[in-house]
């Protein structure tokens, strides 16, 4: 496997509603039309797409150097994410995406640096004059994850059922 070290994040610079309904396989596949077909590439850029809804679909297989940042893709893992079409370079990160994606991409950057010795988390805006990924990329990771993506805590017990269980626990009852 090649050596990574750094994640690059990306927008597709497309609408919210961009293909609303549609399956995500269908999205990735217009995105590896616009690569392959009109510029020419051998595969889509990225290695990872999410969603909307959240669904991470694979892009370039990982073991394949990307083409998503010019000069930067050695060593990188490219991840875009659909939506961004008129964002800004210093935007808040729920400007133009999900709670869902939100999730997605933490848990994929988890799950990537639990594999690969990750000293970098970069957005597209930090080496090329663009808005993408429309937000600051270490800035969004180190903050805590939107409250409205993070699962929903569990409801806290009544004061009356952690009595009985206690009572239970001393009493050797169920």
């Amino acid at each position: 496997m090649r050596p990574i070290h750094e994640i690059i994040i990306h927008a597709t610079a497309t609408p919210a509603n961009w293909r609303a309904g549609e399956p995500t396989s269908a999205k990735v596949a217009e995105v590896r039309h616009w690569h392959v077909v009109d510029r020419k590439w051998s595969d889509v850029g990225y290695h990872y797409l999410i969603d909307r809804d959240g669904t991470v679909a694979n892009g370039r297989p990982l073991a394949r150097v990307g083409a998503h940042v010019q000069g930067h893709n050695t060593g990188s893992v490219g991840i875009a994410l659909f939506g961004g079409k008129g964002g800004v370079a210093d935007g808040m990160f729920e400007d133009n995406y999900t709670p869902a994606q939100d999730k997605a991409l933490r848990g994929l950057i988890g799950k990537l640096r639990a594999v690969y010795p990750i000293t970098q988390i970069s957005g597209h805006n930090e080496y090329a004059k663009k808005a993408c990924p429309c937000f600051k990329a270490m800035e969004w990771y180190r903050a805590p994850m939107n409250p409205r993506a993070a699962p929903a805590p569990a409801p806290a017990a009544s004061p009356f059922a952690a009595l009985l269980a206690l009572l239970a626990k001393i009493f050797g009852g169920k």
